[in-house]
């Protein structure tokens, strides 16, 4: 599972599937618009131009106001995105001029403005194939339910036929219904009456929490090429999302494209964008990315100073700068001061986002192949592994060393080595750990090493900005990863900032075992957090992920643009349950242990205990460092449901937590609870005969930890507590089952129900249509 930047819906390099070739009118006459080279026409039958069907671009025949027309057919994978036209005969012979492509189009929904990519003359590159428009005259949809004109103007068309499918050219925006496409040779009248301007006061209006962050991700630019049609399309997406309860938008601001020359910053592809900002009246959440491949200026690629990770799996660098090497951090603390110099008092900043390593400008390390972030600079060494062999990172890792043993005699002793010295000690993979302990000090160092480049950043970012800043995270936090999402919400709310946790989907129960850790770990340290998806979001995900933000508290929520507009059913949902998300202090008194050591040591299954316990009831994590911090004392009841091994210092806290009126629940499968040497005391002192556990419980199940039989035990070892509040009670007594039905605890006396199947639910007095988020009294049943 990796963070969201490993996805964009731009795959334009999709693999041709199965072309169905429709074959449409083709009329020849010269209309009072202008010259008309050729026309297309739905339902007619002449062969001049193809509409191409397949891929990214399934059609279906269909009607629309009694027009013939061709739309998009809805539920593909992948989805139907695009129009592919081919152009042949005269119409192909002809094109080395400037054509103008006026397309009759429906503006069925609101939604994201139809596009034109068309195959240029400019060159062989992907880019050449797919070039947009060079100028485009409406197209903006509304959701008016009325036929509309837009007018493309391409430049430099070479029609050979070198898209998906053997196209020519394609029409964006997903969800298309087209009756009509023209190819002019000179340019059609009225095309100033084309730009719709009209305000989305037709949209139905939805409206989240007062205080709430609703963000939407797209329109990014890798270039100055692509900024008129970004913005062309950004304009005319934001005022429907606006009336939807958009609180802003955010947009990549990559190293490459503001600083062309050492110290020389241009930032007039961003003030672009703020102009937009200003005319529709959202506000911006700046992705700074510094360091990913692809937001390296070619002045600094490669180039004598820069210093790319180096793995420990081959040996080989890889294009993604090092977070050890202290040259970047000069440019990164330059950039970051730059940025906020220019915009700070710009009030128009909502949040300021940190990109800050890996492939796609997250706080991890490289941890995928290549995708769309080798467009920059080409395919570069990529993978899932550890990434510690650059000269920086060894002598930082000796340093760690050294500091923390002093002496090679204390190492030794614990890694039961014969080291002669730290500078002769390398980095390691898992399998060549000398013992546990080894495992653990690298792994601490390589987490760590994480942890304080995104101290340094935070840092930097709040010396400069004095607004809302958050850390970018994602993944599920294996050691490979060197992301500890708890220590990462403690570091940002030291400089009162937060955490974007980039790796939901549309599964709730997923996304409730990768966000929790956040979640939990910033209302410990007061940290604030948003949710965003890793990619793809079907229309039942839209609410799924509605109710995981306002179930957690967090302040933000993130969509991709296609999450919410990439069908009907999705959008539908979202102006629906989109009300849903709002301010909210959910009521948890108890946490699952998230064994830190344990996953460090063996690997992280936790999730898997997790997401069926979590359909039972809610409940929140608590990490060693948590504990370590006085986390428990937030809790009245521990489940222990995966891992045996923790620090001694971690179960001393646990035991005394319990000795103070915890309840502590766990299966005798689970193993004899012990520490990294082998000490299993603390099993006894758990599970003993006598067992001193003061004022508290521990409640035992003599059977599977990985069984629904636990987890029934849990349940209902938890309806019963008398450590526990009523309405936690009444929480897991009313659910308690795994039926795809979640809850949570609001108030005392409410609920927060998800039902996320397709069949009506009840619950008590409290009635659950199929995938509908529903509060309830406990008591009284009204909502």
């Amino acid at each position: 599972m990796q963070g969201r930047r490993h996805w964009r819906y731009k795959d334009k390099a999709m693999k041709t599937r199965t072309a169905i070739i429709l074959f449409l009118t083709l009329g020849y006459a010269v209309a009072a618009s202008g010259e008309t080279v050729a026309q297309y026409q739905a339902g007619g039958g002449t062969t001049a131009v193809t509409l191409l069907s397949g891929a990214d671009g399934v059609v279906v025949e269909t009607h629309r106001g009694r027009r013939a027309c061709v739309a998009s057919k809805a539920n593909q994978q992948p989805p139907s995105l695009f129009m592919y036209f081919g152009v042949a005969g005269t119409a192909r012979a002809a094109s080395d001029a400037p054509v103008y492509v006026e397309v009759t189009y429906y503006d069925n929904k609101p939604g994201v403005p139809l596009t034109l990519e068309y195959d240029s003359n400019a060159g062989d590159e992907l880019g050449d194939k797919y070039r947009p428009a060079e100028e485009q005259w409406g197209g903006a949809r509304f959701g008016k339910r009325i036929w509309k004109r837009v007018v493309f103007l391409l430049e430099q068309p070479r029609f050979a036929g070198r898209q998906n499918l053997g196209a020519s050219f394609r029409i964006g925006g997903g969800d298309l219904v087209v009756h009509n496409v023209a190819l002019h040779a000179s340019r059609p009248s009225g095309l100033e009456r084309l730009d719709d301007a009209t305000p989305a006061r037709l949209l139905s209006k939805t409206r989240i929490g007062a205080d709430r962050h609703f963000i939407i991700g797209g329109f990014d630019i890798d270039g100055e090429k692509a900024l008129a049609g970004q913005l062309r399309a950004l304009r005319n997406a934001l005022p429907p999302l606006r009336a939807m309860g958009l609180t802003s938008h955010e947009a990549y601001v990559r190293w490459n494209l503001c600083e062309p020359e050492p110290g020389r910053y241009d930032w007039s592809l961003y003030d672009a964008y703020v102009e937009v900002y200003r005319e529709v009246g959202v506000k911006w959440v700046p992705f700074l990315i510094i360091g990913p491949a692809y937001s390296l200026p070619e002045w600094y690629y490669k180039q004598p100073g820069s210093q790319g990770y180096v793995c420990l799996e081959h040996g080989e660098e890889s294009d993604v700068e090092s977070l050890w090497n202290p040259v970047l951090r000069g440019h990164v603390a330059n950039f970051i001061r730059a940025f906020c110099e220019r915009y700070r008092d710009a009030d128009i900043i909502e949040s300021i986002l940190l990109g800050i390593t890996g492939n796609y400008g997250e706080a991890i390390y490289v941890a995928t192949g290549n995708d769309w972030t080798a467009n920059t600079h080409g395919e570069y060494h990529t993978h899932a592994g550890l990434w510690a062999g650059d000269p920086y990172a060894r002598a930082d890792f000796r340093r760690f060393l050294a500091e923390k043993y002093e002496r090679i005699a204390g190492l030794n002793g614990a890694w039961n080595t014969a080291f002669e010295g730290f500078d002769i000690i390398e980095p390691f993979q898992r399998a060549e750990a000398p013992n546990d302990r080894a495992w653990l000090d690298f792994s601490a160092w390589y987490i760590g090493a994480m942890n304080e480049y995104a101290k340094f950043w935070v840092e930097t970012a709040r010396a400069h900005f004095p607004g809302r800043i958050e850390i970018c995270t994602g993944g599920h936090a294996p050691v490979e990863h060197g992301a500890d999402f708890g220590e990462q919400c403690k570091i940002a709310a030291a400089c009162g900032a937060g955490v974007r946790i980039t790796n939901e989907g549309s599964d709730y129960r997923a996304n409730f075992s990768l966000t929790r850790w956040v979640a939990s770990a910033g209302q410990q340290y007061g940290a604030y957090y948003s949710f965003e998806p890793a990619g793809m979001v079907d229309e039942n995900g839209v609410i799924a992920r509605i109710y995981n933000a306002t179930a957690s508290a967090a302040l933000g929520l993130h969509y991709y643009y296609p999450n919410i507009f990439g069908g009907e059913k999705s959008r539908n949902n979202f102006l629906r349950w989109a009300h849903k998300f709002r301010r909210s202090r959910p009521i948890v008194e108890v946490a699952a242990y998230y064994p830190e050591t344990h996953i460090v040591l063996n690997g992280n299954d936790f999730l898997q205990h997790v997401q069926p316990l979590r359909d039972h009831f809610d409940f929140a994590y608590c990490s060693d460092n948590q504990i370590a911090d006085g986390g428990l004392e937030r809790f009245k009841a521990l489940l222990l449901l995966w891992g045996d091994t923790a620090e001694h210092e971690t179960w001393e806290r646990i035991l005394g937590w319990v000795r103070q009126g915890g309840l502590l629940i766990m299966a005798d499968s689970l193993g004899a609870l012990r520490t990294v040497e082998g000490d299993t005391a603390f099993n006894d002192a758990f599970r003993g005969n006598g067992a001193d556990l003061g004022e508290g419980r521990v409640l035992r199940f003599a059977g599977a930890v990985d069984s629904p039989a636990y987890r029934r035990f849990i349940t209902e070892s938890i309806a019963r507590a008398p450590e526990l509040s009523k309405a936690t009670r009444n929480m897991a007594r009313m659910d308690g089952c795994e039926d795809n039905v979640f809850v949570t605890v609001t108030a005392p006396q409410r609920l927060l129900w998800l039902n996320m199947t397709g069949h009506a639910q009840r619950r008590g007095d409290a009635g659950l249509p199929p995938y509908s988020i529903v509060e309830a009294k406990v008591l009284t049943g009204k909502r």
